[in-house]
Order: C-alpha cells, then structure tokens, then sequence
C-alpha cells in the first residue's frame, strides 16, 4: 500500500475518482505521481484520471504537461490510459494533439502493446477527422500503422477509427488515398476486411472505379502480349 495525501493505492478506484472530482489539489497530487518511482503508484493514478477524463475532462486541463509526458513511461497501462486522457481533453482543446504529436507518433509504433497503438491511432485519426488540414496531418503515419500492423489484433479496430476518420472533415485527398490503399482489398478480400474495405472506397467511389478500369486495361494487355508471343512462337514453329 501506498499512501499519499490525497489517496491511497489501497483504495478502490472509484473511491479516488470520486473524491478528486471535486478536489483541485488531489487533481494536482494524482497529475504529480505520473512521474512516481513506483510503476504502481502510476498505474492506479493513470486510471484514476483517465475515469475522470471520461466523465469532465476540463478537470485535467490544468494537467496536461504531466499527462504528456507519462507517455514516455515504460508500462503500456500508463501509456494508453493518457492516451486516452489526452483524447477526451483534445475534444474541446484539440491543440493538445499538437503539443503531444510526437510522443502520440511514437506510441502509434509501440513494439510492446497493440492496446497502445490502437489507442494512439483512434487519437490521431479522431484530430483527423476535424478538418481537411488536419486529416492531411495525420495521414502519412495512419497509413504506414495500417501497412504495419495489418493481420495484428488491433488491426479492424484502427479500420473502425479511419472510416470513422473519412466520414468527418478529413480531405479530399485523404479519402482517395485511402481508397486507393483498400482498393485491392474492396474487390479481393473476403468477410469482414472486404466489409471495411468497401465501407473505406464508398468514401470516394470513382478513385476505386478508376483502379478498377486501370487494373482491367492492365490484364487485357497483358494477356493481348501473351497471345501475341504465341502466335509469334507458332510461326516461328512454323518457319522452321
């Protein structure tokens, strides 16, 4: 057990919760043991205020720097309960993504927790998707996390975030290059990937209409120089 002024790690959560809602110094207290030596003392206050986050995130406005840079702490639970945190709050202060862009980059590529990259993603495509500029932003490192991670465990739930992403303000540009991404998967795949697949290309349907035409044009060519290098094959048989 842990104690500190305003709480105890012994104590449920909830309790905690509870009472630094409406205590700006507990607020500060649990913001400051962000960066305790005790991974567990971090731990319990990480999901004292991502709760707090849920339910009034303008508590943890004050809080931000300290919530920022528990994304560099080496326990994945820290990590993602400040994503999260960080997500709530952005939605009245999105400048915050901004401030914490580069630890966010980094969490999106976490080799140790795909809770934590899912989470990172979710952050970055939710900013997205609040306009054109911003959707320009984040895209570069959205669509090398959806080539990374393809296959892994949190791979539909980042699916989930980019069409949530394309159906907000997200550019032009964006959605087709997102279709142009999914644009094999839209007509090759099978199941749920051929669902999200398809739910992506809707976004901008004659980007999907013209690699289809393309990829068509493509095999009609190529099968016109196949035939073509057998007749010639033939008559060279021929010839001899």
């Amino acid at each position: 057990m842990t104690t500190h002024e305003f709480f105890s790690t012994d104590n449920p959560i909830e309790e905690t919760v509870e009472a630094a809602s409406t205590n700006v110094e507990a607020r500060k207290e649990l913001a400051g043991c962000l960066g305790h030596e005790s991974r567990a003392v971090r731990e319990y206050v990480s999901q004292v205020l991502a709760e707090i986050a849920r339910t009034d995130p303008e508590n943890l406005h004050d809080h931000s720097d300290e919530i920022i840079d528990a994304l560099n702490r080496p326990e994945p639970l820290t990590r993602y309960c400040m994503i999260e945190v960080i997500g709530e709050i952005a939605q009245t202060q999105p400048k915050l993504v901004q401030v914490a862009y580069e630890l966010l980059q980094e969490c999106l590529y976490d080799e140790d927790s795909g809770t934590v990259r899912l989470y990172a993603f979710r952050v970055l495509a939710r900013y997205g998707a609040t306009g054109p500029a911003r959707s320009i932003k984040v895209w570069p490192d959205l669509s090398m996390a959806l080539r990374s991670f393809r296959g892994d465990g949190e791979f539909m739930g980042m699916m989930n975030e980019l069409i949530g992403m394309l159906g907000g303000r997200a550019a032009p540009e964006v959605k087709e290059a997102a279709v142009e991404l999914f644009a094999f998967d839209a007509g090759h795949s099978k199941g749920e990937m051929k669902k999200k697949a398809e739910a992506v290309a809707a976004f901008a349907p004659e980007v999907l209409e013209r690699i289809n035409k393309e990829n068509e044009e493509k095999a009609a060519a190529a099968s016109a120089a196949k035939e073509a290098a057998k007749a010639a094959a033939e008559e060279k048989d021929e010839e001899e």
